[in-house]
């Protein structure tokens, strides 16, 4: 008798226990599932912040052509 009871405590123990894990595994595939998203963001925020350093380099660019045509066109009329 005393040997069914402990073993339908340890019973009861492992059940309690797995139903833990499982709550565990849960929580841990919520954490992976934002970490997940929040990777996904930061890639399209590093590939966003790729386009506006080639577009701000583009404008330099054609700010140094407009630059060097102004003064083109102040040598010429003078």
């Amino acid at each position: 008798m005393v040997l069914r009871n402990n073993f339908e405590k340890t019973l009861r123990d492992l059940e309690t226990r797995i139903k833990e894990l499982e709550q565990s595994n849960e929580g841990l595939r919520s954490q992976f599932k934002y970490f997940e998203e929040k990777l996904g963001e930061r890639e399209e925020t590093k590939a966003k912040q790729e386009i506006i350093n080639n577009l701000e380099e583009k404008i330099r660019e054609r700010e140094e052509v407009y630059n060097l045509i102004e003064s083109f066109a102040e040598e010429l009329s003078t």
